[in-house]
């Protein structure tokens, strides 16, 4: 993907992606350009509803890109114009966000409630384990544990896509690629735990995953493989020293991780703590 002369997002093939101006927003970004890139999720059931949603001017909120679940990206605004996204928002000295940034829209219901076999979003809608991940959110009290609504492959490569070719138009640097969360922490938690910001980073930028392919536990006495970032979580089974396993996330000192069996498949997967991987 690239963007074009007229700040609009279009295929290797030089075919825009599809576009739909939303009324809510409008005039020019401070300077021109964005310096800010800020991901959200939709809190909604999918990319065509928030489309819509945008477009009703009752909404008052915008975004210049909504990615479906299916990795389907429609533009909603021209990246050189102001979407109604960050609303009251503010990160080392810049405040009010909106004026400064593009905002991308990621079709996910976020935070959830219930218990396990009945998690629902603030809507009511059921939405099954296999979708559901328990994790804590860096801005709540830290010893509290949410479910979160997965996001899918096909999106996040997606919006991987995007990113790079907005970053790479504009120069915006990998440290102003930033959350709703980051910007508005009192109000926002979105995109939230669900959605690994820095590995987010390092695919736009270009770089290595932050932890290597594969990881070996360090402990003689073995290590815990828990259901979840804590040792309040129950363990699934203690992996020997020298265990290889493959990083998939992590949670502040928790890493949440794959095992690997003699021929290098995956195996058990549950979160371990950093401390005792090398």
């Amino acid at each position: 993907m690239k963007v074009n002369a007229t700040h609009r997002l279009v295929g290797n093939d030089n075919r825009q992606m599809a576009y739909d101006e939303t009324p809510n927003g409008g005039g020019g970004l401070y300077g021109g350009v964005p310096r800010f890139l800020i991901i959200h999720y939709t809190a909604g059931a999918s990319g065509s509803g928030t489309v819509s949603w945008f477009n009703n001017p009752a909404a008052k909120a915008s975004a210049h890109l909504v990615v479906d679940h299916n990795g389907a990206i429609t533009q909603m605004m021209s990246f050189d114009r102001i979407a109604w996204h960050a609303g009251r928002s503010s990160w080392k000295g810049v405040d009010g966000l909106n004026s400064h940034s593009v905002g991308i829209e990621i079709a996910n219901w976020g935070l959830l409630h219930g218990a396990h076999g009945a998690w629902r979003s603030w809507t009511g809608t059921i939405v099954p384990d296999s979708r559901v991940v328990l994790r804590r959110h860096k801005n709540f009290e830290p010893s509290r544990i949410n479910a979160w609504e997965i996001f899918d492959e096909d999106q996040i490569d997606a919006t991987v896509a995007a990113a790079a070719a907005i970053v790479s138009r504009y120069g915006i640097p990998e440290e102003n690629v930033l959350g709703h969360d980051d910007i508005a922490p009192i109000r926002k938690q979105d995109p939230g735990p669900a959605f690994d910001l820095n590995a987010f980073r390092a695919k736009v930028f270009g770089r290595a995953e932050d932890f290597g392919t594969t990881m070996r536990v360090h402990s003689a006495t073995g290590l815990n493989l828990r259901k979840g970032p804590g040792t309040t979580f129950a363990a699934i089974v203690s992996l020997p020293d020298g265990t290889l396993v493959a990083p998939m996330g992590s949670d502040g000192g928790w890493v949440e991780v794959t095992t690997l069996n003699a021929v290098g498949q995956h195996d058990k997967t549950g979160w371990v703590h950093g401390n005792w991987l090398v």
